[in-house]
């Protein structure tokens, strides 16, 4: 898929999705690298940034917002396709987070990395968090 389109498909889902980020704090920030076939792939295929904006909206965006990215995540096109096609909720979303991080198959890939200090992740929610969604 072209990445304009690929970002308009994810722009219906994620912004929409607020319990993606329940118990962050406002300003909590996740960079998505979206690439074609393996997380390892030196070539970015889409690159966002997707961050809770206040207490009732998520936003996302391609340029970088004045935020450090709390978590930076990577996926392959299909996984993260595969993530949002048909789900209807945080939990749902999770479920297949955690099924494609535990069973992964050529393309369909995920990984992530922290980007701050675990002491201030749980400053800002993301213990509540941590545990809510079994990370």
């Amino acid at each position: 898929m072209e990445p304009d389109k690929l970002y308009s498909k994810l722009k219906e889902f994620f912004p929409n999705q607020l319990d993606l980020m329940r118990h962050l704090h406002v300003n909590a920030c996740w960079e998505y690298s979206i690439t074609e076939q393996s997380t390892d792939d030196a070539n970015i295929k889409l690159n966002f940034f997707l961050f809770k904006k206040n207490e009732k909206s998520l936003e996302m965006t391609k340029t970088k917002p004045d935020i450090k990215p709390d978590l930076i995540l990577y996926f392959t096109e299909k996984a993260i396709l595969n993530m949002i096609e048909g789900t209807s909720n945080a939990e749902e979303y999770y479920e297949r987070y955690h099924n494609i991080m535990d069973h992964p198959l050529p393309g369909i890939e995920l990984d992530s990395k922290v980007n701050k200090p675990r002491l201030k992740l749980w400053q800002i929610g993301y213990k509540h968090w941590q545990k809510d969604f079994k990370f």
